[in-house]
């Protein structure tokens, strides 16, 4: 306390590296619980097959493989192959204009099969979703986002026509609010419901009278799959017999991805723990540094105040009484620079998230590792301080100006 302003400067740099720790471990843990969302909303027993893209090559090496690319008879295939498989869905993205709506808004048009809804838990605030009887009547119907709706205005009820093309499609359901947040890094990200209208897939192609998916036209082209395993323990094995079957399917070409969320997932967990450790790696070097500065201040304190060891030394203090107390001020010293720097993050946190728009998040671990990292520095380098003083002669520092 009689030397405020070497103390405040000594602890500067416990300061920042706590400081420094708790905003990393907020924003890690951000970024962690964000992608963990977006992996688990696409539903832990489904696996994903995408249709992608070939070069004029590999159309060449398609053609010679007699691969139709990505149909419904691929899904059908994989219903009787795999006994794990609890449903199939399909989906097709359609080149459709879509009218009734504001000049600058554009829906995505898709066609899709009446387990589409229920595999991807996808939820509406109005009316109902896309049924069998939809698909084997070649109903005229649609399901539209709550965007396409808002952009409709009053005409974006149920009951009303929507122009699609040159069709007009009855308004049957409208999904609830989606908010997604743009993440296209991964090998498959979430659609934007909202921004999108579905309609049967009977209307995008001619398909038989029935309405069961394993009976629909075999050659309909489709651009993704997505299928239902009857439990989470099943997936991993069900995905490679399902990569088995489209290596048969398509005579080896790959004009498909297979996406399995549940291995995305565990990805993801093992790439949070690395990040955690060089999260704690910048922490440990951080708190060394200020622990240093920490140790030369203490040191320098001991060679000060020789006089006063030497006085407690004469009035009975003992070794091990005169290093408690030097441990106890180079402890208090980090723990304050731990408190200083967790309040300096909080604001600091705030900023992070308000310009670089990241998600940040706080928790009981981000806050009391960098404190508890910051009292082991101070009882660390404050073993060598202490024990220097702790080793003076009582009769040479009382002799000591």
């Amino acid at each position: 306390m009689l030397h405020k302003l070497r103390a405040a400067l000594s602890i500067l740099g416990i300061v920042c590296g706590v400081a420094a720790v708790f905003s990393m471990l907020s924003v890690g843990e951000g970024a962690k619980r964000e992608s963990l969302a977006q992996i688990e909303r696409l539903g832990a027993r489904n696996i994903y097959i995408k249709s992608i893209t070939l070069t004029n090559a590999q159309k060449n090496e398609s053609r010679l493989s007699h691969s139709q690319g990505l149909t419904l008879y691929d899904a059908q295939r994989i219903e009787n192959g795999c006994r794990d498989v609890q449903d199939v869905a399909g989906l097709r993205e359609l080149k459709a204009s879509v009218f009734d709506v504001t000049k600058d808004f554009k829906p995505l048009v898709v066609s899709v099969t009446a387990d589409y809804a229920s595999l991807l838990d996808i939820q509406l605030s109005d009316g109902r979703f896309i049924c069998d009887n939809d698909l084997l009547d070649k109903k005229p119907v649609c399901v539209i986002g709550h965007s396409v709706a808002n952009s409709m205005g009053v005409s974006g009820g149920i009951g009303n026509s929507l122009r699609i093309e040159n069709s007009l499609f009855k308004i049957i359901g409208i999904l609830q609010r989606f908010d997604n947040k743009e993440n296209n890094s991964g090998a498959i990200s979430l659609r934007n419901y909202g921004d999108m209208v579905f309609i049967p897939l009977t209307m995008s192609d001619h398909l038989s009278k029935k309405s069961s998916i394993s009976n629909i036209n075999p050659y309909l082209e489709v651009s993704e799959l997505i299928i239902s395993v009857k439990t989470s323990q099943q997936v991993l094995e069900t995905a490679v017999l399902v990569k088995r079957i489209l290596e048969i399917t398509h005579g080896g070409v790959d004009d498909y991805q297979i996406v399995v969320p549940q291995e995305l997932l565990n990805q993801s967990r093992k790439i949070q723990r690395i990040f955690n450790i060089v999260l704690g790696s910048i922490a440990f070097i951080s708190l060394m540094v200020g622990g240093i500065g920490i140790m030369n201040i203490m040191l320098a304190t001991v060679s000060e105040r020789t006089r006063e060891i030497g006085m407690r030394r004469a009035f009975g203090a003992t070794y091990s009484d005169i290093i408690m107390q030097f441990l106890a001020e180079s402890t208090i010293l980090t723990f304050t620079g731990g408190v200083v720097g967790i309040f300096i993050g909080f604001p600091g946190i705030w900023i992070i998230s308000t310009i670089a728009k990241w998600n940040t998040a706080i928790t009981l671990f981000s806050l009391v590792l960098p404190l508890v990292m910051s009292t082991i520095a101070g009882i660390f380098f404050g073993l060598y301080p202490a024990y220097n003083a702790s080793k003076l002669d009582p009769i040479a520092a009382l002799r000591s100006e």
